[in-house]
């Protein structure tokens, strides 16, 4: 608690000495933002935020005026040391991994940064880096930008206790996926003012070397948790498990393969490890003693027949791949799901099933999921649109 209250303090402090170092700054440093090139700062802080910023920061690169960087939250590496060797890949240029311990450094490099965007920033995560690193850049003078990281995003389009109305976003500008008159009633005024919808900048489906379904082989359901959300109680938990467990046994036509997300994998008990072994007909991607490189979520949204998934973005992504998709509900209120499947006993996920086999209801359900990605979809180039923002 001591060690909170005191990295707060120092958070707290660089940000307020920050103008005055700025004035000095400026005053005898002969380098000045926007010369030669404009340059920007996209922050990583989960693994996701790779595929959401990689095309953007693409789109910068190619552009002679803009120098795009990325930095990477020292957490985020601990725990995915995969997301560096991602970036790599990609030819993306790393400049620094970032910790609360080396709030100077980030200070003297955003000095000579222009505009800096983020994925995940608010009030809700007053002590995380990314919500501290916007305030020192918004004291120093910077464009600040937070753009929306999830279809569930909170404080945005998703309301439980303090994830709600009284959320704010730190960043000058939040960048939405959807019109942002389709945000929630309870969203402030504060953040409807500084919103602006571009549409989702997300690269979801790569090519991949992975080989193709091989013929004969039984139809592929994929099933998507993010379980270790505190929105869910235990009732929501086990209904779920339950109808996995008995649609997979009832179902052997079908092969289910489950990923769950990276949080909901390292916070599983060994209790739920020993019952999802257990269970019959369930590939758990993880738990695999022989490793299926194919199975990664691109994959796996484009070849399977359909998908189950708890509220998550997965939800949007397979409409975006043409997969028909349902989510499970068990007395949630998820209306703005309209008018893709939604779960509340095992008959709808067996009823879900049966559609997928029959030609014309196979087909309504991808009608559903074109309706659903229209309604909370900007259309468009949302990488152009947000640097035109950013530059104009």
């Amino acid at each position: 608690m001591l060690k909170k209250k005191l990295t707060r303090l120092y958070a707290d402090f660089i940000t307020l000495i920050a103008p005055f170092y700025r004035f000095f700054y400026k005053t005898f440093c002969k380098v000045q933002r926007g010369y030669p090139q404009r340059r920007i700062v996209l922050l990583i802080s989960r693994p996701h935020d790779v595929e959401l910023l990689i095309g953007l920061y693409g789109k910068a690169q190619a552009d002679r005026n803009l120098s795009p960087t990325f930095w990477v939250v020292n957490k985020c590496v601990r725990r995915y040391p995969n997301v560096l060797t991602v970036l790599r890949e990609k030819n993306a240029n790393i400049e620094m991994v970032v910790s609360i311990n080396h709030l100077g450094k980030i200070l003297n490099k955003l000095m000579w940064t222009d505009i800096f965007l983020s994925t995940v920033e608010s009030t809700g995560a007053r002590r995380k880096l990314p919500y501290i690193i916007t305030r020192l850049a918004n004291a120093l003078g910077l464009s600040t930008y937070t753009i929306q990281h999830g279809f569930e995003n909170p404080g945005l389009t998703y309301c439980k206790n303090i994830h709600g109305p009284n959320v704010r976003f730190s960043a000058k500008t939040l960048l939405t996926w959807g019109p942002t008159e389709e945000l929630p009633a309870w969203v402030s005024s504060d953040t409807r003012d500084k919103a602006i919808a571009v549409g989702c900048p997300k690269t979801l489906f790569v090519k991949e070397n992975a080989s193709p379904v091989k013929a004969g082989a039984r139809p592929i359901i994929g099933v998507f948790d993010n379980l270790h959300w505190d929105r869910y109680d235990k009732a929501y938990v086990a209904l779920f498990l339950n109808h996995l467990d008995e649609t997979a046994r009832q179902q052997q036509e079908f092969r289910f393969v489950l990923k769950s997300h990276p949080l909901s994998v390292r916070r599983r008990s060994k209790e739920l490890t020993a019952r999802l072994i257990s269970m019959e007909n369930v590939d758990v991607v993880d738990l695999l003693e022989r490793e299926e490189p194919a199975l990664t979520t691109p994959w796996l949204l484009a070849h399977a027949l359909g998908v189950i998934t708890t509220p998550s973005t997965i939800a949007l992504d397979c409409t975006l791949a043409n997969t028909p998709v349902a989510v499970t509900r068990y007395g949630l209120d998820l209306s703005y799901y309209y008018p893709l499947s939604l779960l509340d006993s095992a008959d709808d996920w067996l009823k879900f099933l049966d559609h997928l086999t029959e030609k014309s209801s196979y087909n309504q359900l991808i009608q559903n999921g074109g309706h659903f990605r229209s309604r909370v979809l900007i259309p468009g180039d949302p990488a152009a649109k947000i640097l035109k923002l950013m530059t104009s």
